[in-house]
């Protein structure tokens, strides 16, 4: 098996593997600098020859990809997102495709969530070290609150209701939306897109992404929010047009923006988007915790075995064929 990405920063759960049984090839660490991710070429290259492979997002499992690889028969996604291969191709090449729904992960996600909120609102990003060096005190911008605020969560799943349970008893308003409304979440209510945009101080983003919500939050959709408002994207980049967000987020249109994702990653580090005085904009690094990674890469693992064995659960993407009949 190829970890073309090492997550768990003790390796120990790769260890474990090896116990079990299984060869590994063993990939670069997801912390090494400067990250860069897989071409095709090198993917196919490294992948070749492999029944399994283990890792993130820094390979695209294509269609062409998954034809150069006719021994592939099993792909471990650290992760809950899959966007990055290519679910169809794999299954109708009968492979077995498997994610990692952590429950830590929704936890560190919706923190670090709320924390951009903050941080945009109290005005971190002028309040700190370099500004009280440089003589800077008050009088300066006024910080904001929550308190009063009506927050709209785009997005109701386990990480959107995550930060809506965090978000009770901050005396804000909640509004949620999602296209399959699920059980009521607490005082949050549940509504359309319009009104969401409409009427929130803070936007967040929560939804998985599809092709029927890429650019969900393009130049129409800025045009519906208030002026006064702000954007956080701890989602997915594919749901915000990056170009119009800039130009709205320039003009006033937009009074500032909170982004965790970026269609090209990693970015980069001349994109307008880092310029902007009114954006916070951070690595990728929601659910970038020690014990947040180790439980991955751990889930990653059993989900592999499970796989390959054909014993014990496996969190399956794709139904491919009866997982007792895949084993040895």
């Amino acid at each position: 098996m190829l970890v073309f990405e090492r997550m768990d920063p003790s390796d120990e759960s790769l260890r474990w593997l090896e116990q079990q049984g299984i060869a590994l090839t063993w990939g670069r660490p997801m912390w090494e600098q400067p990250y860069s991710r897989y071409t095709a070429e090198e993917i196919v290259a490294a992948a070749r020859g492999h029944v399994a492979v283990m890792g993130a997002s820094g390979a695209r499992f294509t269609a062409e990809v998954i034809e150069q690889l006719p021994d592939l028969r099993f792909i471990s996604k650290f992760g809950v997102g899959v966007e990055t291969i290519d679910l169809v191709a794999a299954t109708q090449r009968g492979i077995l495709v498997s994610n990692t729904p952590e429950e830590s992960e929704v936890f560190d996600v919706a923190e670090h969530t709320i924390a951009l909120m903050l941080t945009l609102k109290k005005q971190l990003l002028r309040w700190n070290s370099a500004y009280m060096a440089a003589g800077g005190w008050r009088p300066g911008p006024f910080a904001g609150s929550l308190a009063g605020c009506t927050i709209g969560l785009v997005g109701l799943g386990h990480i959107g209701r995550a930060v809506a349970r965090r978000l009770a008893g901050w005396n804000v308003k909640l509004l949620g939306f999602d296209p399959r409304p699920g059980e009521p979440e607490g005082d949050l209510i549940q509504t359309d897109l319009t009104r969401l945009l409409r009427e929130s101080d803070i936007i967040s983003l929560h939804a998985s992404p599809s092709a029927g919500n890429r650019h969900m939050i393009d130049q129409d959709a800025i045009a519906k929010m208030q002026p006064s408002s702000i954007l956080v994207n701890t989602a997915r980049a594919s749901l915000v047009d990056t170009h119009a967000l800039c130009m709205a987020l320039k003009t006033g249109r937009l009074a500032g923006a909170a982004v965790d994702v970026y269609d090209v990653e990693p970015p980069d580090p001349r994109a307008e988007l880092f310029t902007l005085p009114n954006v916070i904009a951070t690595p990728h690094a929601a659910a970038w915790t020690r014990k947040g990674v180790q439980n991955i890469g751990w889930h990653a693992a059993r989900n592999l075995l499970a796989m390959i064995s054909g014993r014990g659960h496996a969190d399956l993407v794709n139904a491919v064929v009866p997982m007792t009949s895949i084993s040895g």
